[in-house]
């Protein structure tokens, strides 16, 4: 994504000649210094979403690493004295691939992106990114489900495991319990479990 017009001549030959369904890309570039990172609303990158708007597939908005520098440096936003491990974990999972990729896709929104191509759809995982426009993405929680379910349709949704870190049998098990938890009716159960991405992604 450092190279938006490389970008959007890959993304084209992933679709057409590979069957790809819903491209993956990372956030946002940390740049080659680490001290600045580039999002995707910038007139520069109208080059990419003009070619997944023609191809009319969604884009899949995936956390990504920030520069290491930024994690372990004494005094830099997540370095934690004594503790490399909880700086590497508010840098990643715990809270920075959350934000920033929130961030990156409201970007998108105050950029004016989808004034400029109205037929974009993008696919946030992790309950949402802090945002509910959602793929389950092995957040394993009812209470969360409930509150996003407050707020998003629930055609938004979309049942997905965070393959290879989510577990297939975790995920079995959140889902069963979806259901008996009487949150969403049987309809709109199939709904996030299948049908959502049957609809979105073109399935058969």
């Amino acid at each position: 994504m450092a190279l938006p017009t490389e970008a959007a001549n890959q993304l084209r030959t992933c679709v057409n000649e590979y069957g790809f369904v819903v491209p993956l890309i990372d956030a946002y570039v940390v740049q080659p210094s680490g001290d600045k990172y580039r999002f995707y609303e910038g007139r520069e990158y109208d080059v990419f979403w003009q070619t997944v708007q023609e191809l009319d597939v969604p884009v899949y908005l995936h956390p990504s690493f920030p520069s290491l520098d930024k994690v372990f440096t004494p005094g830099e936003l997540y370095s934690q004295e004594g503790s490399a491990a909880a700086s590497a974990g508010l840098a990643t999972a715990g809270w920075d691939w959350r934000s920033r990729t929130g961030l990156s896709f409201l970007r998108l929104c105050t950029g004016g992106v989808f004034d400029r191509f109205p037929k974009l759809q993008i696919v946030l995982g992790h309950m949402g990114e802090m945002v509910p426009w959602v793929a389950i993405s092995a957040v394993w929680d009812l209470d969360a489900m409930r509150m996003v379910l407050a707020v998003t349709d629930v055609k938004r949704f979309m049942y997905a495991v965070d393959y290879p870190l989510g577990s297939n049998v975790e995920g079995k098990t959140f889902m069963e319990g979806l259901r008996k938890s009487k949150l969403v009716s049987e309809k709109e159960f199939r709904g996030i479990a299948y049908e959502n991405s049957k609809t979105s992604l073109r399935l058969k």
